[in-house]
């Protein structure tokens, strides 16, 4: 069964680039984040999304990208594998004659958008509607930073890397690549629904007091980091010795991506 609902959400999205963690997993992060607010910030989000909540917007990037297409390569950030780690001139500034608009974006990457929409957010004279963007933009990126492989250039980001994902080559009417396993495969694995996920990692952590820290320089690096040392070659499996080995990672990054945004979030909304 878990192997037909991953096959079957890879039918519904084109393309395996389209996603971080699956539209679950940035549910969680919201509804996490959610969890951590503090009041004014819980205030403030409320008059600006309405009836929403930042679970249910946690997708809106992604849904919108097709008609947006400069925002594509804000979702992630291509950092050699070979690097030490993240640089802004290097890592966001990639010219490509396909695509004309990344000639002039010198921010045409994660960690500075998620420090553009958050300067947007917290400028009270900005109008609504930018601000209301802004957010939605926040929380899908926040959630988008925390996956390994989106910052890592390599293969471009795995999706070019094919996998034997839990005995199977094909997912859906695709080969299974390695970025889509680590989008949703492994998430879904799990057997966790929503709302299971969000009180497990709850749990977790109160068990681990996890905390948030860092800038989101420092979770891209922490990412790359993770990249390098789950990173399977081409015709590698994602099996049960992989997930059980690996899982702890998943796990980790979805719960601080929550914390880390409810902590920006409470930092923008002070008043």
């Amino acid at each position: 069964m878990r192997k037909v609902i991953a096959c079957f959400l890879l039918l519904i999205f084109t393309s395996s680039q389209l996603l971080a963690w699956g539209p679950k997993g940035h549910q969680i992060v919201g509804d996490i984040a959610k969890a951590h607010l503090t009041d004014i910030a819980r205030r403030n989000i409320q008059q600006l999304l309405g009836n929403d909540d930042l679970a249910s917007v946690a997708n809106w990037a992604d849904d919108v990208k097709a008609k947006r297409p400069k925002s594509f390569g804000w979702h992630f950030v291509d950092i050699p594998k070979d690097s030490s780690g993240f640089s802004q001139p290097r890592d966001c500034y990639r010219p490509d004659d396909k695509h004309p608009y990344t000639k002039e974006d010198h921010h045409n990457c994660i960690v500075d958008r998620i420090i553009m929409f958050t300067q947007v957010l917290a400028n009270k004279s900005a109008p609504r509607g930018d601000r209301i963007e802004a957010l939605k933009f926040i929380v899908h990126f926040v959630g988008d930073i925390h996956q390994p492989l989106h910052a890592i250039a390599e293969a471009r980001g795995g999706n070019d890397i094919h996998i034997v994902e839990f005995g199977a080559a094909q997912c859906g009417s695709r080969p299974c690549n390695f970025h889509y396993a680590w989008d949703i495969a492994l998430l879904e694995h799990t057997g966790r629904s929503e709302q299971d996920y969000v009180a497990y990692l709850e749990q977790q952590i109160a068990a681990n007091s996890w905390k948030a820290s860092g800038t989101p320089e420092d979770w891209a690096n922490v990412s790359l980091k993770l990249a390098k040392q789950v990173w399977l070659p081409e015709g590698g499996a994602v099996d049960e010795s992989y997930f059980k080995a690996n899982i702890g990672v998943v796990d980790q990054q979805l719960a601080l991506a929550g914390l880390r945004l409810a902590a920006l979030l409470n930092e923008v909304f002070t008043t």
